[in-house]
């Protein structure tokens, strides 16, 4: 990253919307693949979050960080995991 940041003061030059978006779109396979009965789970929860509690995608994905992360080893989507793991680092 070029633009130095300070994630405890500001989101501001971390992009966390587009970062929590494309990791999103990435689990959107895994949910539509209907693997794991998991990710019923979280595509529901997803939706009630931001319809009743107004929570962005950045707070769905650390309220349910550590499952994400298990099934994304267990599945070898280690691309999907590198990409949630930066989101982690850099904005939560």
């Amino acid at each position: 990253m070029s633009v130095p940041f300070d994630r405890y003061v500001s989101f501001k030059n971390a992009d966390w919307e587009g970062k929590s978006q494309r990791v999103m779109a990435r689990l959107q396979r895994h949910i539509d693949a209907a693997d794991n009965p998991f990710w019923a789970y979280f595509a529901k929860k997803r939706d009630e979050l931001r319809a009743k509690q107004g929570l962005d995608d950045l707070r769905v994905l650390h309220n349910y960080l550590p499952t994400l992360r298990e099934l994304l080893e267990e599945c070898g989507d280690l691309e999907t995991l590198e990409m949630l793991e930066d989101l982690e680092v850099t904005c939560m």
